[in-house]
């Protein structure tokens, strides 16, 4: 079957105008079937509507004796004679007293109006200090509940400042134990601080020694710079040297720059000095000028940036000789290379 059956009679279901049978097999269509369970939602919002789109009416005249006249019928009375009965009762009871006789019959002949009076006094008398009693009773038993209220308010605000007490003496607690962890801290931090500074007090010797290592690399860097600079030039003018009797087996070359007037010296296979003794290396002219004072490496050779030397048309050969340590103006020692220009 189909949800076209079952959606009219959601529609009906909305309005109220189903059967018992009929409305049980709708509710076991809907426990399934989500779609019609929309469309009664719809029709129940769309018939909750329908009085909203009425005209509104005045109601007639005679509705108020209508409903009067059902209300007669119902009850089976008319209102106004239930009133006027109301009425009567009321009278009745207000006009009923009852006779005084049996009272004087009860009482002895001897109590006379006094005794009525005096008893009187005292049943006032009696009730106004019960009265007084039930006052001063209500009193003090609000006293002892404000007493009470107070007491209980001074023993919560005794917790809470116990509380809070004990809460201050763990927090200086903890305080403190942190404090004392500082400290420790503190005497590990200077101790640390004291072996920093004999370790920097051990290292600036290295220090100064590595500043001047990195000088001397510096100064090397450069001075390689000069010589690439001179071996790269097309300008470079060679001059070699060969070993006199004292270093038959030596020899040297000398690379002249026309364009820097600098130049390199390069020797080889040369015979280790004497203590106190230097390298010289000469350029003749009219007479001979210092080109500069070289030493000898382990491997026996020797190297030497000359950055002032005489023009080379002006220069005749080089020489070196063995001089005394620092050099001398003029040759004194015994010649080891010779140069012919």
């Amino acid at each position: 079957m189909g949800h076209e059956p079952f959606e009219q009679a959601a529609a009906l279901e909305a309005v109220g105008a189903l059967e018992a049978g009929e409305r049980q097999a709708l509710a076991a269509h809907l426990r399934g079937c989500a779609q019609c369970r929309a469309a009664l939602a719809q029709y129940r919002q769309a018939a909750a509507a329908l009085p909203l789109g009425l005209p509104p009416a005045t109601p007639p005249p005679t509705l108020k004796s209508q409903l009067l006249a059902a209300f007669r019928g119902h009850f089976g009375v008319s209102a106004k004679g239930q009133l006027e009965a109301q009425a009567m009762r009321a009278k009745t009871r207000a006009s009923f007293k009852p006779e005084r006789r049996w009272t004087a019959a009860l009482l002895p002949q001897w109590l006379g109006p006094s005794f009525a009076v005096a008893s009187l006094a005292l049943l006032i008398v009696t009730g106004l200090y019960a009265l007084s009693l039930r006052s001063q009773l209500a009193t003090e038993s609000a006293e002892r509940q404000r007493i009470a209220a107070l007491l209980q308010e001074g023993t919560a605000h005794h917790d809470t400042l116990q509380q809070q007490l004990t809460n201050q003496e763990q927090l200086l607690k903890n305080l403190r134990a942190e404090l004392t962890n500082a400290q420790g801290d503190l005497r590990s931090l200077q101790e640390g601080l004291l072996q920093r500074e004999a370790e920097l007090a051990k290292l600036r010797p290295r220090l100064a020694q590595g500043e001047r290592e990195a000088g001397t690399l510096r100064a090397a860097l450069a001075q390689r710079d000069e010589i690439l600079t001179i071996l790269r030039s097309t300008h470079v003018k060679v001059v070699s040297l060969a070993g006199l009797q004292q270093a038959k087996s030596a020899g040297a070359f000398l690379l002249y720059d026309r364009g820097t007037k600098k130049a390199f010296f390069y020797a080889f296979n040369m015979p280790p000095l004497p203590a106190g003794k230097t390298y010289q290396l000469w350029a003749i002219v009219d007479k001979p000028v210092s080109a500069g004072t070289f030493h000898t490496d382990p491997g026996q050779t020797s190297r030497l940036l000359i950055r002032n030397i005489p023009p080379l048309e002006s220069i005749t050969k080089f020489a070196v000789s063995v001089e005394p340590q620092g050099g001398r103006p003029q040759p004194t020692g015994e010649i080891y290379l010779v140069g012919q220009l």
